[in-house]
C-alpha cells in the first residue's frame, strides 16, 4: 500500500452491520476507527462538556431554533468536522456515521461506503443485538433510527442519505456477512491505495 493515509468513511442504515464492518475492517487493516468516542475528542479539542453534547449526536437541531446562535448539535457537528479533518491530514483510519463522507468531500485519500442491508435480515439482527421480544418492536426501532439519522445526514451534508451521491460504494452486507463484507473492503482498500 502507499505511504499516504488510508481513510474508509462508512454510512448505514441501522442494524446493516456497518459499525460492526467498521470496526472489524479497522482492525484488519491495523488502522485506528472512530465512531461515538469522536464526540469525547471532538468535546476535549473544543472545550464543549462531553456530557452535555452526547446526546446531540448525529442529531440534527430542532425545529425552532434560532439561525443566529448555534445549537450543541452545531457546535458538536462542527467540532466533530474540525477533527475529522484534522484526522485526516495525520492519520489513516475507518471513521462510521457522522457525516464523514461530506466532511472529507474532496479528499483524495477516502474510500466512502454506504452500508445497507435487506429489512427482515436488519430486524433479525436488532431483535438478537437488544434482545427484543417481536419483530414489530424491532422494526419499529429501525424506522426510528433511520429517521435520526437521514434528519441529520440531509441536514449537514449537501448530499442524501442511503443516496449513491457522495459515495464510491454502496454495499448490501447481506450478500457477503459481516466478515465477508470486511474481506471484500479490505482488498478493495489494499487494491485503490496501492495505485494512488
Amino acid at each position: 500500500m502507499s505511504e499516504k493515509n488510508i481513510i474508509v468513511t462508512i454510512g448505514r442504515e441501522f442494524g446493516s452491520g456497518g459499525r460492526e464492518i467498521g470496526e472489524k475492517l479497522a482492525q484488519k487493516l491495523n488502522i485506528n476507527f472512530y465512531d461515538r468516542n469522536l464526540i469525547e475528542l471532538a468535546a476535549k479539542r473544543s472545550g464543549l462538556d462531553a456530557t452535555s453534547v452526547v446526546h446531540s449526536d448525529e442529531r440534527a437541531p430542532g425545529l425552532f431554533v434560532s439561525g443566529y446562535t448555534p445549537t450543541v448539535s452545531d457546535q458538536l457537528f462542527f467540532a466533530q468536522s474540525d477533527l475529522i479533518r484534522s484526522l485526516a491530514d495525520n492519520e489513516s483510519f475507518v471513521i462510521v456515521g457522522r457525516c464523514a463522507n461530506s466532511v472529507l468531500y474532496g479528499y483524495a485519500d477516502t474510500l466512502d461506503v454506504f452500508v445497507y442491508a435487506p429489512l427482515n435480515d436488519r430486524i433479525d439482527r436488532i431483535r438478537k443485538r437488544y434482545m427484543l421480544d417481536s419483530a414489530e418492536k424491532a422494526r419499529k426501532e429501525i424506522v426510528r433510527v433511520d429517521k435520526i439519522r437521514r434528519t441529520y445526514y440531509q441536514y449537514y451534508s449537501e448530499f442524501r442519505w442511503g443516496s449513491k451521491e457522495g459515495f464510491d460504494l454502496m454495499l448490501n452486507s447481506s450478500l457477503f456477512g459481516i466478515d465477508g463484507t470486511v474481506d471484500l473492503l479490505a482488498d478493495i482498500v489494499k487494491k485503490d491505495f496501492a495505485s494512488k
